[in-house]
């Protein structure tokens, strides 16, 4: 069953911020969701990694940005784009 891609109210303002760069791979994220969820361990060069048993997941932008994803059985929420320290500091 496919489940329908949200944002968060805060996703919108980081979207605006992002490169054209960033956001390119964010959406190659999007559409490569489905292959990742299927086989997450298969080398991707996205680095899906859920963060310490929650229901958030981060995903490499680049080296220092990661985008944070909340998912359940339902849906998949763009939370947010944190740099990696922050990603760090969240998941403790």
């Amino acid at each position: 069953m496919a489940r329908p891609i949200q944002f968060a109210r805060r996703f919108p303002r980081t979207w605006n911020s992002l490169s054209q760069a960033q956001k390119d791979r964010i959406l190659d994220i999007i559409i490569e969701l489905p292959v990742l969820l299927k086989n997450p361990h298969q080398h991707s060069g996205f680095g899906l990694r859920r963060l310490h048993g929650s229901d958030y997941y981060e995903v490499g932008v680049d080296l220092r940005w990661r985008l944070i994803l909340k998912m359940d059985n339902r849906e998949i929420i763009l939370f947010d784009v944190l740099s990696h320290d922050q990603v760090r500091r969240l998941s403790r």
